[in-house]
């Protein structure tokens, strides 16, 4: 099997890393800079789960690997995506399955409009990871989970062979049907969590601590819950209560990317995230107050980054 992942930060890396180890035969997408670091320094993991290190295959945009990829995978974040798929474009040949590896869900229909005749795969990453100053991906989180499947039927042999292999490696993947529904599950909660740490500029643990901290994190949520109901997504109870106990979990010291990008002075997911949620629940007539003000601090944010350039 032949995979091409765009991107070799702390999710591309991630799962290349560990497709690697299942004898995949992988060649990384990446940008000068990166593409410079990993040949030189191969590509590095540290996880809970298993380190790896070892030398790979890397091609910059414009250059085209040796042999038509099975599947392209898109490890970027929203803010790159216009200039991701300039760069996968040229990959994409009869047969080849497109996999974005993204947060939210609005990419999907785009990316069936913009490639109408690529089999498209809709994928999802529960788990934390990050590239390093050094090069090095660290794993943050004590999981990572990978859930793909196809968007317009019901199974796909290669989907289903990348979830093989990932879990030959150790991973904890699977394939599925619903797709869709998965990748709202994730959304309704990825906007709260995002949101909320965010909008107080802190992790789960120190919220909890403020003033009035739980009641805004569990409103949050069920605000994007709403937003997923009136999408026609309604999330399974048992999951609610999962993301409410570990929302409200004390003393945790879970932060989002999306803060960790704007500690960093990082473009952030934010309109792809909240300011997407939020235009649902407005066509829907929703009552979102919490969603709208973490949008719109996130969004003033974005604003000032722009100024500045």
């Amino acid at each position: 099997m032949r995979v091409v992942i765009l991107g070799a930060g702390g999710v591309g890396g991630y799962v290349g890393a560990r497709l690697i180890e299942a004898g995949t035969d992988v060649t990384f997408l990446a940008r000068e800079k990166r593409a410079q670091e990993l040949a030189s320094q191969g590509l590095a993991l540290k996880s809970p789960l298993g380190d790896f290190a070892g030398r790979v295959k890397v091609v910059r945009p414009g250059d085209k690997p040796a042999d038509q990829p099975d599947a392209v995978l898109l490890s970027c974040k929203e803010p790159a995506l216009e200039s991701a798929l300039a760069a996968v474009a040229p990959l994409l040949q009869p047969g080849t399955r497109l996999l974005p590896l993204l947060n939210g869900v609005r990419h999907i229909d785009m990316l069936a409009e913009r490639f109408p005749e690529t089999l498209l795969l809709g994928g999802i990453i529960h788990g934390a990871a990050n590239l390093r100053p050094d090069g090095v991906i660290e794993h943050l989180s004590s999981f990572m989970t990978v859930i793909t499947g196809p968007v317009a039927s019901s199974s796909d042999p290669v989907a289903t062979e990348i979830v093989d292999r990932l879990k030959s490696a150790g991973v904890d993947a699977y394939a599925t049907h619903e797709i869709r529904q998965d990748m709202w599950n994730k959304f309704l909660f990825l906007a709260a969590f995002a949101g909320i740490t965010s909008l107080m500029r802190a992790s789960i643990g120190i919220i909890l601590a403020s003033d009035s901290g739980r009641e805004r994190i569990l409103r949050l949520l069920e605000e994007t819950r709403s937003v997923a109901v009136a999408e026609g997504f309604a999330p399974p109870d048992t999951l609610m209560d999962e993301y409410r106990a570990l929302l409200t979990e004390p003393g945790s010291p879970l932060t989002s990317s999306m803060l960790r990008d704007i500690d960093a002075g990082r473009r952030t997911e934010g309109a792809h995230i909240l300011g997407d949620m939020l235009a649902r629940a407005r066509k829907h007539e929703l009552a979102t107050p919490v969603l709208a003000v973490a949008a719109a601090h996130v969004e003033a944010y974005e604003r000032r980054l722009d100024a500045a350039t």
